[in-house]
């Protein structure tokens, strides 16, 4: 059976804010997602994925906000990549507070944030007041997929719930992410958001 992410919105609260661990449709691919202070959740992601700890797991935001909740320092650029291309396809690494959790920050002090361009992911995240798990929803070392067979495969029995969004909405192409903890910003990924397309705003980047 599948569900739709508009119909059911009150379900995935009440999963993720009880430690769920749940499939859903972004503005790019689809994410494996809980909330993210939930240590037990974050190992069951870990374990379902086979993904190593130290590669971390990006965060989804409902709002800037939660950039100053979630990180230590938000510089110039930083804003101004948020006001350009937020909500979108665009994750930002950023030094973080000592509230998150290693393994969202994968051994490290930084933290990989984005602000989603789905206004349903958007209402479930400001009625749990937190940030979402944004990893891709595939096994580690197997290509991101939207084909709904695959996922089942895949995750079906490991995970919660499986909502399958619309083709419309959903791009095969990953965010773009970017570096911002050093003095100069260094793109890590190019996807959905482009060089020339953060270049165009002036902001250098390397």
């Amino acid at each position: 059976m599948e569900f739709s992410l508009d119909k059911t919105k009150n379900i995935i609260t009440n999963l993720l804010s009880n430690g769920g661990v749940v499939v859903l449709p972004t503005d790019t691919i689809y994410s494996l997602s809980c909330i993210i202070n939930e240590e037990n959740s974050l190992k069951r992601i870990l374990k379902i994925k086979g993904r190593d700890i130290s590669k971390g797991i990006p965060v989804l935001v409902p709002d800037k906000s939660f950039f100053y909740e979630y990180s230590e320092h938000i510089s110039q650029e930083c804003e101004e990549l948020i006001e350009t291309f937020m909500p979108g396809a665009l994750t930002l690494i950023v030094k973080k507070k000592s509230n998150i959790s290693n393994i969202i920050s994968g051994n490290t002090e930084n933290v990989a944030i984005r602000i989603p361009d789905n206004s349903n992911l958007i209402e479930i995240m400001n009625k749990i007041k937190s940030g979402i798990t944004g990893t891709s929803a595939n096994i580690s070392g197997k290509k991101h997929s939207l084909i709904k067979e695959n996922i089942v495969k895949d995750l079906g029995d490991q995970v919660d719930l499986i909502i399958f969004g619309d083709y419309n909405k959903t791009s095969n192409n990953p965010s773009t992410i970017l570096d911002m903890t050093k003095e100069k910003i260094k793109i890590i990924r190019e996807g959905k958001i482009t060089i020339n397309d953060i270049k165009n705003t002036g902001i250098n980047i390397q």
